[in-house]
């Protein structure tokens, strides 16, 4: 499947020294996206033994 020439993709925001200023753009790139639930809550995980039940 070819993809549109007209669609750009956005670049993740590169920290260049300014934390509060790369923060606020990578909040917005995260929220853009969906993921920022897995910030906010965070990312369950078993142990390494668990089984699927």
């Amino acid at each position: 499947m070819a993809e549109s020439p007209n669609f750009v993709q956005p670049a993740i925001p590169k920290f260049d020294g300014y934390y509060e200023y790369w923060s606020m753009l990578m909040e917005n790139l995260l929220r853009l996206k969906e993921y920022w639930g897995l910030i906010e809550t965070g990312v369950v995980t078993g142990p390494a033994n668990a089984t699927p039940k």
